[in-house]
């Protein structure tokens, strides 16, 4: 297949592009790691300060605050779109994550793992398509077995409930992008904003991020279902094209998010943010 001999010459190019586009753009947080910090906190004389919070009560109003106290009402599709789209995101990383941690288990200790294309459960065909596709395609039943052994089929049930959430909320956020309302505000947030609404806009690099994205879960679902012959390795293609996107687009928050989570818990546990 030509697309195999695609995936073997552009996956080392993209992953060499990936690790010099992140080691950019974290070299300026490592430099903020390196020099030594401290939260003032809340000013002494503010009157009514807001009470110093603990470590998860604080966790907790970093990751669903946001959500609940805006997202959910200025854009109600969105809002929806955004947490279904999270739930399914975060599973499916934590899979491939789980997936490519096992799989160069095998090439470090020198052990067999399938061929894909061949369909064969042992072979030592350790090229970047091969991988991929191992990676990628793990909840097919040749990869899954493979990866996870006997609790394959929770794997898969698991990423099955996480594919559903994925085409319900990618479908959302492609509709409230392709409508134009992208960071728009369509509905009151609370009575004080009571009327004032703001237009979207329609940003080229969420357009192109969401419609591979939208390619990439309608690839996984024909892969599972076994409707079309070798389209695990486009699911793989368009996955390690979003790879190598994500230092250069929006989607650099992925990795972002840990440090950017781990200082706004330490704001609030200070009552820097009221």
């Amino acid at each position: 297949m030509i697309i195999i001999n695609v995936l073997n010459i552009i996956a080392p190019i993209a992953i060499t592009v990936f690790l010099i586009g992140v080691g950019v753009r974290l070299g300026r947080f490592a430099w903020a790691l390196a020099t030594r910090r401290r939260f003032r906190g809340v000013s002494p004389t503010f009157e009514h300060a807001p009470r110093r919070l603990g470590f998860f009560e604080a966790l907790h109003a970093v990751l669903f605050g946001p959500i609940k106290h805006f997202y959910k009402r200025a854009n109600p599709t969105w809002g929806r779109g955004y947490l279904y789209y999270h739930i399914a995101i975060i599973t499916e990383v934590t899979g491939y994550t789980i997936s490519a941690l096992i799989v160069f288990a095998h090439i470090i200790f020198g052990k067999p793992v399938p061929d894909v294309a061949l369909h064969m459960e042992e072979s030592f065909n350790y090229t970047p398509a091969n991988l991929l596709a191992l990676i990628f395609g793990n909840g097919e039943s040749l990869q899954s077995h493979f990866l996870f052994g006997d609790f394959a089929p929770y794997f898969v049930g698991i990423t099955w409930i996480a594919v559903g959430f994925a085409v319900v909320g990618n479908l959302h956020l492609m509709v409230t992008l392709l409508r134009k309302r992208s960071g728009a505000v369509v509905a009151d947030i609370d009575q004080a904003a009571r009327g004032i609404r703001t237009p979207g806009r329609l940003p080229w690099d969420r357009l192109l991020v969401r419609s591979i994205i939208f390619c990439i879960i309608w690839t996984e679902l024909f892969a599972r279902l076994n409707l079309v012959h070798g389209i695990v390795y486009v699911h793989a293609l368009l996955g390690l094209a979003l790879f190598t996107l994500l230092p250069f687009t929006y989607l650099f928050h992925m990795i972002y998010n840990f440090i950017a989570v781990y200082y706004a818990v330490q704001r609030r546990m200070e009552r820097t943010i009221a």
